[in-house]
């Protein structure tokens, strides 16, 4: 599909710069948005085979990332959404995170439509009735969507309050070589801007907070973002960077589902349901 627009607010759209994908595609443009600054690929053909592996071989901070961010998401459904009982991953990959938030007793779920669930099994969106969710975290998803106005309308369908992590762009004159365009996966097509991101908030009548360069809250609540102990933020590179040596401290205050879980699949297993 070829967009003659910014795909966030329609504003007029221009050629920033060019990049090679999947170091075959030669002289692929990238257009900001005059508007809210956006930045998009317009056509980009080389989906099929980009994703001939979901998760990438570039992506080596999946566990580390998902450790993090088991985290601070605890942390913000225990300060903001104590009451939040049904949680889903939305395109959850593998199914790391909703497998450890599972063991730490939050009923996650787990749903993409184009990633093997290794660790999740069982436990997908189709496994329940119920189709709304108190609280869903969508990871590493954002850059990744060719229409993403369209694709956010499926996420705020089911939920009214979404955590999304995804980088924002940097100053203007380090966007060019900015390590998280990542042309050599050929995955990350869209890029925002915390303008980018009212905007997306503003269309679904909902309250933004940006938690950190990387986390964005999406909610109908009204917070107060002071309530939440914040550390100093840092991108996922940097993090990579140093080991960790102590295991992130959260008050877990639910009961593991990691034992229940075993014997209802296995349960599941007796009786022929793989």
């Amino acid at each position: 599909m070829k967009f003659e627009t910014c795909k966030i607010c329609n504003s007029k759209i221009t050629k920033r710069f060019e990049k090679t994908i999947l170091n075959k595609y030669n002289n692929v443009g990238y257009f900001e948005c005059e508007n809210c600054d956006f930045i998009q690929i317009n056509e980009p053909t080389w989906l099929n085979e980009a994703y001939h592996s979901a998760i990438t071989s570039l992506d080596i901070g999946i566990l580390y990332r998902n450790e993090l961010l088991k985290s601070t998401t605890i942390q913000i459904i225990n300060t903001f959404f104590k009451d939040a009982n049904l949680f889903l991953d939305y395109a959850g990959g593998y199914g790391i995170f909703t497998r450890i938030m599972r063991d730490v007793g939050f009923n996650y779920y787990w749903d993409d439509k184009f990633c093997e669930n290794i660790f999740a099994k069982h436990f997908t969106i189709n496994d329940i009735d119920n189709k709304k969710f108190d609280f869903v975290t969508a990871f590493e998803v954002l850059e990744h969507m060719e229409n993403p106005m369209e694709e956010l309308l499926d996420i705020f369908s089911i939920s009214d309050n979404v955590l999304i992590s995804t980088e924002l762009i940097p100053e203007k004159s380090l966007i060019e070589n900015w390590w998280y365009i990542a042309p050599e996966t050929g995955q990350h097509i869209s890029f925002y801007t915390k303008k980018s991101m009212e905007l997306i908030a503003k269309k679904f009548a909902c309250n933004y907070y940006h938690i950190s360069s990387t986390l964005h809250l999406f909610t109908k609540k009204t917070l107060d973002l002071a309530k939440l102990k914040q550390k100093k933020d840092k991108t996922i590179l940097q993090k990579l960077s140093k080991i960790m040596t102590r295991k992130p401290k959260e008050k877990i205050e639910r009961k593991s589902l990691l034992e229940t879980d075993f014997f209802y699949i296995k349960d599941q297993l007796k009786k022929g349901i793989l």
